[in-house]
């Protein structure tokens, strides 16, 4: 599907009713959901990336863990608990998520098997939904805070503070996977991951919608703004994009090194200061 009509329909969504209608395309027309076993177990490795980086830091297995953007199936925070975690508390800022879903992804993630019929008995098993919800300075510490692809889809502002919050909730570690590419190439295989870098955002902006919005920040941003929330960074990492023929980006970016600008993805893995 065209890149450019792929935004036009995702800015449709924006009016009243859209985030029923887009749940109802994804399940019925697309079929994104229930998730399919192959993505399933990749939340699971998720899950078990986020366990490992505790382990080589801080020793052990977190305790209580916070995720960000839990998503509709709650996928990672069930592999969490099936991994040793005793609480996963499973954030989003809208409510996402179905109970359905949740009991699809219990069913190929946990070998013990639950009712899951309520949310009750969601919280029962050790995973507390919390939604919608913005975390802040004032939540319950958890051990460990995390997210996968998820940080790349808040502004600026809204993302320095939940920074802020993550430090003040955070006691020992907090560990992010970010995609840094343009989304429209996922479903559009005639751009490339780097596409959206060529526009300014003036340019970008009726493309960048709420649904699909992305916040374009680099590598080295991600990295300066943990510093500036009160983290020190212990691992990092980023992979380079292939950069397409004929690729100017906007005059905005010519800051950025080139291996920094091209990314396409990164994982940052900091603790409070």
């Amino acid at each position: 599907m065209d890149w450019r009509l792929k935004a036009l329909a995702f800015r449709a969504l924006e009016l009243p009713g859209g985030s029923h209608a887009h749940y109802f395309l994804q399940r019925h027309v697309t079929r994104n959901w229930p998730r399919r076993a192959e993505g399933l177990k990749a939340l699971a490795a998720v899950a078990r990336r986020v366990t490992e980086d505790y382990a080589r830091h801080v020793g052990g297995t977190p305790d209580r863990v916070l995720e960000i953007g839990a998503g509709r199936d709650l996928a990672v925070p069930l592999a969490l608990r099936q991994l040793g975690v005793r609480e996963v508390v499973a954030s989003d800022v809208e409510r996402l998520a179905k109970l359905d879903l949740v009991r699809h992804a219990a069913e190929h993630v946990l070998s013990d098997k639950r009712e899951l019929h309520t949310w009750e008995d969601l919280k029962r098993l050790g995973v507390t939904y919390l939604a919608p919800h913005l975390v802040t300075q004032s939540d319950a510490t958890v051990d460990c805070s995390c997210s996968n692809e998820v940080l790349e889809h808040v502004p600026l502002d809204q993302l320095v503070n939940l920074l802020a919050a993550l430090r003040s909730v955070t006691r020992k570690l907090t560990t992010h996977s970010i995609d840094y590419s343009d989304h429209y190439a996922r479903s559009d295989s005639s751009v490339s991951r780097l596409n959206f870098l060529r526009y300014s955002d003036e340019e970008w902006r009726p493309y960048n919608n709420g649904r699909q919005y992305v916040n374009r920040l680099r590598h080295s941003d991600y990295l300066r703004l943990f510093r500036e929330a009160g983290f020190r960074i212990i691992e990092e990492s980023s992979v380079a994009g292939i950069v397409p023929p004929g690729l100017v980006p906007a005059p905005q970016f010519s800051r950025y090194h080139a291996d920094d600008l091209f990314a396409v993805k990164g994982r940052i893995i900091a603790v409070p200061e």
